[in-house]
């Protein structure tokens, strides 16, 4: 697990800890900040492979040891702050730790189970994530609503690049309203059951790798 990882689980219970005992708060309220870490740590544990879910983690749990170390002290003044304040910093630690993990893409991430989410190039909110063992493309139909196909490694065809000649958008197969904007330049282009998912982006040789890649790991 990454330091600024373990650092964005440890904050807000430490402090809230610390900041007990310095205002002599109430001793048995101790079990709160040591249930939030051990909660954090075993959360992130077992999503330690997904860095998507890092930031949003570490900012609910942040929030919620600010809600307990504002409580302390002041609660109607002290506690909404210390909520944006920790859950803010949970969030900014949880992203810098994702970053370091997926920024700048390295080969390696291959042959490692992390899943890497590929954003589209041109599509805001549209993304492939590729798993050990799936891939997922999530897309929005509308302000409120997102779907997220997902395709075991082991049902995908063909995977290369191509090259898009002008903008057009495609239908998603098998996903209902789901439509796909493309964009002139590199794509990356997924043999899936029942159609092929096409994903444009500036690092089309890169992606096919991965998948190619993942799915011969995945046998």
């Amino acid at each position: 697990m990454r330091p600024q990882l373990l650092l964005a689980v440890a904050l807000g219970p430490i402090l809230g800890i610390v900041a007990t005992f310095l205002l002599d708060g109430w001793l048995p309220g101790l079990g709160i900040p040591v249930v939030l870490l051990a909660a954090g740590i075993a959360y992130l544990i077992a999503n330690r492979f997904r860095p998507r879910r890092w930031p949003l983690a570490a900012a609910v749990l942040g929030g919620l040891s600010g809600a307990y170390l504002g409580s302390l002290w002041l609660p109607w003044v002290t506690a909404p702050l210390a909520v944006l304040a920790v859950g803010t910093a949970g969030h900014l630690l949880a992203t810098w730790a994702n970053r370091t993990v997926l920024n700048p893409y390295s080969a390696d991430l291959a042959d490692s189970a992390i899943e890497v989410p590929w954003p589209a190039r041109g599509s805001r909110g549209l993304e492939l994530v590729v798993g050990a063992n799936r891939i997922t493309l999530i897309g929005s139909r509308g302000r409120l609503r997102t779907v997220r196909p997902v395709v075991d490694l082991g049902s995908v065809g063909a995977v290369e690049q191509v090259m898009v000649a002008r903008r057009a958008t495609l239908f998603v197969p098998g996903v209902g309203e789901l439509n796909v904007t493309v964009t002139p330049g590199p794509a990356v282009r997924i043999a899936v059951p029942p159609g092929e998912w096409i994903l444009p982006t500036d690092h089309g040789r890169d992606l096919a790798r991965l998948v190619a890649r993942r799915k011969e790991l995945a046998g």
